[in-house]
């Protein structure tokens, strides 16, 4: 999977990495306001990740 740089406002579903994590997440809902999301992992486990800010997210091709 290759990082897309040119974005930096998350959509629900977009598929993402997080800096200092390793794993790949789906955007689950965002807050636009204080400019975090709801992430879930991809690894089938379920796990939810809160208020994870927008800057430290990785956007992957959907490959």
């Amino acid at each position: 999977m290759i990082a897309e740089y040119g974005r930096t406002i998350p959509k629900r579903g977009d598929r993402v990495g997080i800096a200092q994590q390793e794993g790949v997440f789906e955007v689950v809902d965002i807050n636009s306001l204080m400019q975090t999301a709801i992430l879930k992992s991809t690894d089938g486990q379920g796990h939810v990740t809160r208020n994870v800010s927008w800057t430290s997210l990785k956007f992957l091709d959907k490959k």
